[in-house]
């Protein structure tokens, strides 16, 4: 049988950057499952590196062994199987975390799968700050939304916030033993570019900077262009662990629909299909629904088929640090000490978000007293 991808061309690259002793970034590539990622770990050595590599290994292993894997053709289907690998890394992370006393550990993730059966669609999830990003017709466009108090207060740049909210994200995995995804479904066209990437590009690079470079670099191989867009956050300062993940689709798509659709694909993607469906994350998100998708939570323990009552049944944890098919972030940097980061780990999300607000409002109306209504 034909692999069903060959339409996709992929290269990943990760550098531990110019200030950062440890790389707690991790990639995972499934060229023929049709599914990348990029996670971004937060709680040094003994946290970060530790829960990012938990988040690939998850869906290295439910793509590769889950009795849904086969039939995980479409782009819906794949999603449900992304968020059930997710949020079994965030029960193992949490559980990890909470039997160390490890604060703050943790880790976004940002996976981008495509469909097998109409090649004109794909679906990006994520959790947190890494990003989602398309390349088309010389215009790049960030597909994910981030998951921090800079983009919930509505700002572009997190400068302009007090130090104490700089860099502190509003969702990750590992925080709870479910996680809750934003779910972005795309289109997928001739020649186009989807990349993923950590903060450490994102935030030492502009968009318009990266789009020249893309532009620049568009018809250079995948491996160089990965390498120029590391190259080009370490000349801006390399600041954090940089790491990208790149995508080129062929300049023809299969026609669609390449094959029947499985009942079991079907059932799966179904919204009462045999996977709880997680609460809502404890840390008060308060975004528009209508990006949010209420996540699966993994059958083995989080909840019964039917009912939500606990099972009892022992959870089996992703394995860290094992898998083939795992991109391991390698550093080919030396770099010198800096402290892990910082207001990324505590994520007082509701609280934070509100005060900040508060004080925005606050000072508007101290500075333009003309704005408050008289009556």
């Amino acid at each position: 049988m034909a692999l069903p991808f060959t339409y996709l061309a992929s290269a990943a690259l990760s550098d531990v950057g110019r200030r950062r002793k440890n790389n707690e970034d991790s990639l995972v590539r499934l060229p023929d499952q049709g599914v990348f990622c990029v996670a971004d770990g937060m709680g040094g050595a003994q946290g970060g590196e530790i829960a990012s590599k938990a988040v690939v290994d998850a869906l290295q292993v439910i793509f590769a062994e889950s009795q849904d894997a086969p039939f995980a053709v479409t782009a819906a289907a794949a999603g449900r199987l992304t968020a059930r690998a997710l949020n079994r890394a965030s029960q193992w992370i949490k559980v990890y975390a909470d039997e160390r006393g490890l604060t703050g550990c943790g880790s976004t993730a940002v996976v981008l799968v495509f469909d097998r059966v109409t090649p004109s669609r794909a679906c990006v999830l994520h959790a947190g700050d890494s990003r989602a990003y398309l390349y088309r017709a010389g215009k790049l466009v960030q597909l994910s939304t981030d998951h921090s108090v800079a983009a919930a207060a509505g700002l572009s740049d997190e400068a302009t916030l007090p130090a104490m909210f700089r860099g502190v994200i509003t969702r990750a995995v590992g925080l709870d033993n479910t996680v809750l995804l934003e779910e972005t479904p795309c289109e997928v066209r001739a020649n186009d570019l989807f990349f993923l990437c950590s903060d450490g590009l994102s935030k030492m690079v502009s968009d318009k900077h990266l789009q020249k470079v893309l532009h620049k670099h568009r018809a250079a191989p995948l491996e160089t262009l990965a390498q120029t867009l590391v190259d080009e956050a370490l000349k801006a300062g390399g600041e954090d662990n940089v790491s990208v993940v790149l995508v080129r689709v062929a300049d023809t798509l299969p026609q669609a629909p390449t094959m029947e659709i499985p009942p079991q694909t079907l059932a799966l993607e179904a919204p009462d299909a045999p996977v709880a469906v997680a609460a809502p994350s404890s840390d008060g998100d308060s975004e528009a629904p209508t990006r949010e998708t209420g996540q699966t939570a993994d059958t083995a323990g989080a909840a019964s088929e039917r009912g939500g009552e606990p099972t009892g049944e022992k959870i089996t944890p992703p394995t860290p640090f094992s898998g083939d098919g795992v991109t391991p972030a390698t550093s080919s940097q030396a770099a010198g000490g800096r402290p892990p980061k910082r207001g990324r780990r505590f994520l007082l999300l509701g609280l934070i978000v509100l005060a900040l607000v508060a004080l925005l409002v606050g000072v508007l109306l101290f500075t333009c007293p003309s704005l408050i209504p008289s009556f």
